[in-house]
Formats: C-alpha cells, structure tokens, sequence
C-alpha cells in the first residue's frame, strides 16, 4: 500500500495503531510531523524519513497531523522463504533481513525517493499498461535498496551551534514580533542565506518555525484560567486575533475558544 497526504492545514491527531505483520515507511517531503512510539516522540522535518517495524504500535501522541506533505508506503513482509517482488526466496530473506535490522528508525532521505513514490503512484494509475506490475515491483526494489542505503549512510545530523542558539533564542523571546530579518541579522547571515541555512537543518522556512512556536507557547497560555483569546493573540504579538485564530487553527485543526474549553475540561477531570 503506497499514500500520499498533502495537508494545508492540520488534521486531528493520529490515533495509537499497529500494522500486522507489516513494515510502514515514511517519507515526509515537506512540513513537520512528530510520531510516538513508547514513551519517545521522533520530530521529522522536511526530507525525513520514519520507520515503524512489523505489530508496532505508534502514533503521533497528542501533536495533530501537521500541515505538510507525506508520504507513506506498506510492505508486508513474507515470514518464511517466499518469493518477494519478484525476488527470488534466497534473495527475499537477504532483503528481510536488512530492512529489520535498519540501525535507526528515523533518518535523512534524498530526493529520489520522493521521485520513485511519485513513478510508483502514477503507474498504479495506468490501469491499461500491460507490464504496469512488472515497473511497479522494479521501482520498489529500487526504493527499497536506496531507503536501505540512506539508512546507513544519512543520520540526522545535529544542529550547528549558529541554528541551536537561534532556536533557544526564538523560545526565550516567544512574546516578541521576531522577524525574520531581525534572525538573519542575529545569525549574521544575508536574509536569502539565512532562508536558505535554516531550511537545510529545521526542514521549514524560519518564518513557519516561529508561527509553530507561538502555537505551542499560546497553548499554555490558553490553558491558564482567565485569559482569553485576544489576550494571547497580543501576548505573542500576533496583529489580531482574528489573525491568530487563523493560524491557530491551521496548525492545530481546532480554534482557539475550543482548544480552551477542552483544557479547561482536561484540568477539572485531573
């Protein structure tokens, strides 16, 4: 089973599942996503990759499913010695073997794994090639040997010191405008190099970065009894909170006079 979504708004958060006996792929093209698996939250940004195994249960906790694009792909992986997109059964256990024993679930991928989903998708459409199931199962070798490669070949690199102290920077002064020529200047970057730095180690423009920050910095001031809505849109220095309630419900699928009523309801029932 291969899936695309491509939100432009967030969508309710995805409940805890498992897929039985089959191995899910993520790749998540653009925005961010956080999935759960056990106690541990994974943060992806745009050009990672996910990995859930066989019967694993995940989620993505209490974060919704962000505004972005994301695609996703199911192997059902044989048990015993079979043949497996038209591998031959010695060579599907070689194959099995190295998917399930991936060193990290969550990794960097490259662009040609966008591309191969892409092919994959458009061909499932062509109902009437004949040699339709014969290009599909190639591309998915061939993703299948790229993913592999990214697996061990892509970590997720740290932060720069530059972009980490950004980022404590934007958390600590939450309240303020915070442009974005004021950041570039503060990274003693040019703007365009700035955009472009920033969007190489987060995975979205600094601007988005930032609205998402003032989301989740308005979330705890919304849970604090007797605020309201138009203090916390001014709070975090939004223009209106007209504006706010935009944003706010485009990066959480709900307004914010109905994210307060459900704190409110989750703080009495505590």
């Amino acid at each position: 089973m291969v899936g695309r979504y491509n939100y432009t708004n967030a969508h309710p958060c995805l409940v805890q599942h498992a897929h039985r006996g089959a191995m899910e792929i993520c790749f998540l093209a653009k925005g961010t996503q956080i999935y759960r698996v056990g106690r541990r939250d994974y943060v992806l940004r745009g050009g990672d990759m996910f990995v859930t195994f066989p019967d694993e249960k995940h989620s993505s906790g209490e974060a919704p499913q962000e505004k972005g694009v994301l695609y996703w792909i199911l192997f059902t992986l044989p048990r015993k010695p079979a043949r497996f997109l038209n591998c031959q059964p010695v060579d599907t256990r070689k194959l099995v073997a190295q998917l399930l024993a991936i060193p990290h679930r969550h990794f960097a991928g490259v662009p040609l794994l966008q591309t191969l989903l892409d092919e994959i998708m458009s061909a499932a459409r062509s109902a009437g090639d004949p040699l339709r199931r014969v290009f599909i199962n190639s591309k998915l070798v061939e993703f299948l040997l790229k993913f592999l490669e990214c697996s061990r070949q892509q970590p997720k690199a740290a932060l720069s010191r530059g972009i980490n102290d950004l980022l404590r920077h934007i958390e600590a002064q939450i309240e303020e405008p915070l442009t974005v020529g004021e950041l570039a200047e503060r990274a003693a970057l040019s703007v365009s190099r700035f955009k472009t730095r920033f969007k190489q180690e987060i995975g979205i423009p600094p601007a988005e970065y930032v609205l998402r920050c003032k989301i989740s910095a308005a979330k705890k001031l919304l849970a604090q009894p007797g605020i309201t809505v138009t203090d916390t849109a001014f709070r975090l220095s939004f223009s209106s909170s007209q504006y706010f309630a935009t944003v706010f419900k485009r990066y959480t699928g709900q307004s914010p006079r109905a994210c307060q009523r459900s704190l409110a309801k989750h703080a009495q029932a505590l």
